[in-house]
């Protein structure tokens, strides 16, 4: 009785406050029910609930709570329902609504209450929190059939014991945790993380790569870079790519779980075109260094986005610019500028700037050499300031600055071929006639250096350097053939090509001949009663002539070779031979190959290595009278080897140190001559070999400031050891404009052939030991100051003097007192040479070249007399130009050059008439079927004119041809 007693005084305790809270319940339910039917109902199953409650019938009062609750749900009806099992006791069912009413609501007056009533049930209970990830799991607590208790993160009112929770989400395989157990008054957590259920996406494109693939929104955050496989979850969906500049169709996938399903895209690219366009035709055009063009030019289908575009045209520095192409758009780069290299390679062995180079240089680029048609080196060089050229119809050769007599064979001047010699080793000879090549097809420029060059290249670079730069390795691969014709009489033709086989690797070669039937030449002969009778030498310079070259490279290591073959008839009277006897002629062929291996070690060090090996051979055939026993025959063999490496140390921009040694074996220098059953007039064998070291420095302190420097030391085997010197000042002093001071002293060897001919002598031979007649080195002292200036871009204008003091100068002279024979001596006197040049150059731009200039030169011998050098003309002139009449189709060239008298012999007065030589010539492309031609006419006035000739010659001078025709066609492929 006291147990029942005491219930009903609790119970009774708790009616007062239920009943303040059902009241304060009935008009919200009446406020937020809906009107109708429904809503009455609901409002009178509360009611009775209520009344329920009041009376302590809380299972009755209940019952009509969730009855109300389900026809309409209501904030304030959870509340009760879970008052009600407070009541009841049921603490964990209490626990459950209090939680579920805090979720629903807003009002703060109310939530208190909630949460009071929370804390009042909370140490009856144990909690369980259960936690998923992802979150949103509905949670099962031990069986699924008991229903769900909600979503998670939930947090369960149980009675203590032990349980078990189930997970489940859509697209996730279900996660149960283990049997765990929970204690009143104590709250445990339970994280659970679900595994989704998943398939493989695997994506592969088609025209480019790096789309990013979005699965059903595009705008979606990225699922993986393709091509690349990601997970999805089953179903059907549809994927999305994106990679700036390109397009692709979306895919739609059908995703199995635990499968993979392939698709593919093709991404092509959204496109505008580009107008380019620049100062100078042909330029390629290049688009993300793929080559699209030439200027100008409209290029369609170019890929959408920031371009890098490039322009490049051989002898231009390259211009790079970068442009946004939109889509459908036209993008323009118009009017380009494209800035001349005027770059110099053979003056101290790199590409520099002619500006920076410590000499004075000249630069024949190739639009000028395809322009006028130059069919020869010697052609080439005609009308270049300080050079002029001699032709006794055996040889071409070239003087500089009044250096360069009959009788030297050109061997004070250094032929290169891109820096190796292609000078004999037994005459030293420069080859710059139809000896040299039948053609300049493979040149692509000529770099013609004044002044002394022995510090880099020791013995022959004497009074300067004409260095051949071969066809460029840039160049596209292609194939050509050609034939052409000068002089009246040459005809000639060639084949070549040029492949890439990477970026890297290369080969280009030619092969080409001529065949010349010769020309008529008068030739004024010296009479007993010392006149002059002319007669005539038919087929003058007949010829037959082959050639080779090439070369192959692969990163550092290049390989060049070169082959040249002449047979040529030589009627004129050379060495007193008949005159118009066409048995006398000359056969000079001339081998090389070269290897060079030039790594780069670092941006400090670099190495120049080469290894080389020559040949040459001669066969001249000397005709004295109508029978085989009058005919004299003579043979030279050369051959020899050698090796160079350069070390190059760059510290920073402003300093370059270059140290190098060389070194030359020549096993083979032999002469033979004779007549037939006579005894050999001629028959020596004089190997020889040198060793050199050299060093130079340069550094620019200042931007306006460059000082150059550096000494060479040649040892030879023959006669001891050559130092040699050569110093540079190199001022800006003002925008443009630039000062040089230069000097320094070149020299050269005796060649074999002077030390050692004997001239048809067999019993007191020439310089041979035993008469102790020696022979020594020809040395040079230059100096020189020039000033250039440039103006309106493409125009310079130019002035130079220079100063020269020569030693041991090499000649002939008669063997003895009165002798018709001849041999080599060094002069006793020296010779001083002094000058002047101006020129005026617009540099080649759209088609355009305008030069000229004009020259002084003083040579003279510092004897008694002060007796003036022979074959040395005081005054040279010229002018050059190139005017587009059509673009690329026709260009007109006009050079006119202008030599003074030249004196003939050392003992005479008498000298040639001067000379005034025009030419003429029209040249162009056809595009469209790979055609470039030139058209000319040489010597358009027909001039007369004559060179000197060495005294061995039965004239003093040598006529010159006249007016000739030039043509010369070439096709290439593609």
């Amino acid at each position: 009785m006291m147990t029942t007693r005491r219930s009903n005084a609790v119970s009774r305790s708790l009616v007062v406050p239920a009943l303040l809270a059902l009241a304060a319940c009935v008009p919200l339910v009446a406020g937020e029910a809906r009107a109708g039917g429904l809503a009455d109902e609901a409002e009178l199953q509360f009611q009775i609930g209520a009344d329920f409650y009041q009376k302590g019938a809380y299972r009755d009062a209940l019952e009509h709570f969730f009855i109300s609750n389900r026809l309409v749900a209501n904030r304030n009806v959870t509340f009760n329902i879970a008052r009600t099992y407070e009541q009841m006791k049921r603490w964990a069912d209490a626990h459950r609504y209090f939680t579920e009413a805090l979720e629903e609501e807003d009002r703060p007056q109310q939530i208190q209450n909630i949460q009071a009533g929370i804390g009042r049930v909370s140490p009856y209970i144990a909690l369980l929190k259960v936690e998923s990830d992802p979150p949103g799991a509905t949670v099962y607590i031990d069986r699924k059939d008991l229903g769900s208790r909600g979503k998670a993160p939930r947090s369960l009112a149980l009675a203590e014991g032990k349980y078990r929770v189930i997970v489940e989400k859509d697209g996730f395989e279900p996660a149960v945790s283990g049997v765990f157990q929970i204690k009143t008054g104590a709250q445990v957590v339970v994280p659970l993380k679900l595994t989704r259920i998943v398939g493989t996406v695997e994506v592969a494109l088609d025209g480019a790569t790096g789309a990013t693939v979005h699965i059903d929104d595009e705008r979606a955050p990225p699922s993986c870079t393709a091509p690349c496989s990601f997970a999805a979850p089953p179903g059907r969906h549809l994927l999305f790519f994106a990679r700036p500049g390109f397009q692709a169709a979306p895919q739609q996938v059908t995703v199995t779980a635990k499968q993979t399903v392939k698709t593919r895209a093709t991404l092509t690219p959204l496109t505008g075109s580009l107008v380019v366009s620049a100062d100078e035709r042909d330029a390629v055009v290049e688009v993300d260094d793929k080559p699209m063009g030439f200027t100008p030019s409209v290029i369609q289908n170019v890929a959408v986005g920031k371009r890098r575009v490039r322009i490049t045209l051989r002898g231009y520095v390259p211009v790079e610019r970068e442009i946004e192409v939109k889509t459908g758009q036209q993008a323009e780069l118009l009017n380009l500028e494209l800035t001349p290299l005027r770059q110099v390679s053979a003056v101290s062995r790199y590409a520099q700037g002619i500006e920076d180079a410590p000499s004075s240089v000249s630069i024949i680029d190739g639009q000028e050499l395809r322009a006028f048609g130059y069919p020869t080196i010697a052609e080439a060089l005609r009308g270049v300031r300080g050079i002029y050229l001699s032709n006794d119809r055996s040889y071409f050769s070239a003087g500089v600055r009044g250096v360069g007599e009959p009788n030297d064979y050109g061997n004070r001047l250094l032929v290169l071929s891109d820096g190796a010699s292609l000078n004999d080793n037994i005459l030293s000879s420069s080859y710059i006639g139809s000896d040299a090549r039948p053609d300049l097809h493979d040149v692509d420029r000529i770099e013609v250096v004044r002044g002394p060059g022995s510090l880099l290249y020791g013995t022959g670079a004497f009074s300067g350097v004409v260095n051949l730069v071969p066809r460029a390795k840039d160049e596209p691969s292609s194939f050509h053939v050609a034939a052409g014709t000068y002089d009246n009489a040459v005809a000639r033709g060639r084949a070549g090509f040029h492949y890439n086989f990477t970026p890297n690797t290369g080969i280009w070669a030619s092969v080409s001949g001529a065949r010349s039937r010769g020309v008529d030449v008068a030739v004024p002969l010296i009479t007993p009663s010392g006149g002059t009778a002319t007669k005539v030498a038919n087929h003058a310079d007949e010829f037959y002539g082959a050639s080779t070259a090439g070369r192959f490279w692969s990163g550092p290591l290049t390989v060049q070779w070169f082959f040249n073959s002449r047979d040529q008839t030589i009627p004129v009277g050379v060495y007193g031979t008949e005159l118009n006897d066409q048995h006398t002629s000359y056969l000079d062929r001339r081998y090389l190959l070269e290897v060079r291996f030039e790594p780069k070690i670092s941006e400090t060090f670099q190495i120049f290595t080469r290894a080389h090996v020559n040949r040459y051979e001669f066969a001249g055939d000397y005709s004295y009278g109508n029978t085989a026993a009058d005919r004299a025959t003579e043979h030279y063999y050369g051959t020899w080897a050698g090796g160079e490496a350069r070390l190059v140390i760059t510290p920073n921009k402003k300093v370059r140190i270059t140290i190098g040694g060389e070194g030359q074996a020549h096993p083979q220098a032999s002469m033979e001559g004779g007549y037939p059953g006579e005894e050999p007039y001629l028959n020596v064998q004089k190997p020889y070999g040198f060793g050199a070291g050299y060093a130079l420095g340069e550094v620019s302190p200042l931007s306006w400031l460059t000082l150059s420097a550096g000494a060479r030391v040649d040892v030879y085997t023959t006669f001891g050891a050559v130092p040699v010197p050569r110093g540079a000042i190199i001022f800006k002093p003002v925008k443009g404009g630039v000062l040089k001071i230069m000097g320094g002293r070149a020299f050269r060897a005796p060649s074999i052939y002077e030390q050692l001919y004997t001239d048809g002598e067999t019993q007191n031979p020439g310089n041979q030991p035993k008469r102790k007649l020696t022979l020594g080195p020809e040395s040079v002292y230059q100096g020189e100051i020039e000033y250039s200036q440039r103006f309106l871009e493409n125009w310079v204008a130019l002035a130079a003097g220079h100063v020269g003091y020569l030693q041991n100068l090499i000649t002939t002279v008669p063997d003895t007192a009165g002798s018709d024979i001849i041999r080599y001596t060094n002069s006793e006197n020296a010779a001083l040479t002094g000058g002047a040049d101006v020129e005026i150059r617009r540099e080649w731009r759209q088609g355009w070249m305008v030069s000229g200039m004009y020259g002084f030169q003083y040579a003279r011998y510092l004897d008694a007399e002060k007796t003036p050098l022979i074959n040395a003309p005081q005054h040279l002139a010229s002018v050059r130009g190139v005017v587009p009449l059509l673009p690329d189709l026709v260009s007109l060239a006009a050079r006119v050059t202008l030599e003074s008298p030249r004196r003939i012999a050392i003992d005479s007065e008498e000298t040639t008439p001067t000379a005034v030589v025009g030419d003429l010539t029209l040249s162009g492309n056809v595009k469209r079927f790979g055609v470039t031609y030139v058209l000319g006419v040489y010597n358009v006035t027909d001039a007369r004119y004559s060179y000197p000739v060495a005294d061995t010659y039965l004239s003093r001078t040598m006529p010159q041809n006249g007016r000739t025709f030039l043509a010369d066609i070439k096709v290439a492929y593609p």
